[in-house]
């Protein structure tokens, strides 16, 4: 990858989420099929990650927001939607509260409030179809969200340590020092070793281990985008039942078709056996009683 970026200081943008609040979870909808596979690239075709004013203002989720808009575009619908700062901020203050006026009010945002803001209003004229709370413990739900629904949103706490390598240049391969705070970044690919992430401008490595230690929550986003013309449709998912689940949660519609009822057709009847003779059943049964007596 290539080297840093001006140093970036640090602004925390991503608070607590309130875990009392209901939502709907992916993993109840991830039909059981084979493994993710070994790898995932969602980042190669996209030219440039803006910063998003995120080197100013703790606008991070808005910023990861955008950034997986450009990746699922380009790789569901083969063309990267283009979001710009006039189109980021509104979302920051609408969400957050952010008045440009009052540097108090740069307090950051709730990730689950995010997604709810990019369902019902969207950014860029672009909504969400739906969203689910991803498993951050769980790699495989992590890999499987990620190659069925392009990315997946990233809570995460950076360390001195992270922030230091970062300016640097260097990829995330620990994450000692004390905490800095609250970030919000998206996976956009991932191999063994770990996810590839978008943060600052630029996409950078996050190994599996340092996942570990600094990520606590993680969201995925059902984006029409990604439904698009060239067929990457997660078949790996169970969308009617979750749309479901969250008209259940919000009363709002299914944002998803029912499955087909139509039923499948019959396969044509076996073809009958041979008749039997009446004098090979007589038969069969006098060798049967024949080698009875014999012992054979």
């Amino acid at each position: 990858m290539p080297g840093g970026l001006l140093p970036v200081t640090f602004r925390p943008g991503r608070r607590p989420p309130i875990r009392t609040r209901a939502r709907v979870k992916l993993r109840p909808h991830l039909r059981t099929a084979m493994p993710p596979p070994a790898s995932v690239n969602w980042f190669e075709h996209v030219a440039a990650w803006p910063m998003y004013m995120n080197d100013r203002i703790g606008d991070c989720a808005i910023v990861m927001e955008a950034h997986a808009l450009q990746a699922t575009s380009t790789y569901g619908s083969g063309s990267t939607i283009s979001v710009s700062d006039d189109d980021v901020l509104p979302v920051y203050e609408r969400v957050s509260g952010y008045n440009p006026d009052d540097p108090s009010s740069d307090v950051g945002c709730i990730l689950q409030a995010v997604y709810a803001d990019w369902r019902r209003t969207g950014i860029a004229g672009h909504k969400a179809a739906a969203f689910a709370e991803v498993e951050p413990s769980d790699l495989d739900e992590i890999k499987s969200a990620v190659y069925l629904l392009g990315t997946v949103g990233l809570g995460i706490v950076v360390t001195a340590q992270m922030m230091t390598d970062f300016d640097s240049g260097k990829d995330w391969t620990r994450a000692g020092g004390r905490s800095l705070g609250g970030h919000a970044v998206v996976i956009v690919g991932y191999d063994d070793t770990g996810v590839w992430i978008v943060t600052w401008g630029k996409v950078i490595k996050m190994t599996w281990s340092v996942f570990r230690r600094v990520v606590d929550e993680a969201w995925v986003a059902i984006l029409p985008e990604w439904l698009d013309a060239n067929g990457l449709d997660p078949l790996g998912v169970d969308l009617y039942g979750l749309g479901e689940e969250l008209h259940a949660l919000t009363g709002d519609p299914n944002p998803f078709p029912a499955p087909d009822p139509t039923p499948v057709a019959p396969g044509p009847a076996p073809a009958p056996g041979p008749d039997v003779d009446p004098s090979d059943v007589e038969l069969a049964a006098a060798l049967k009683k024949w080698l009875a007596t014999t012992g054979l």
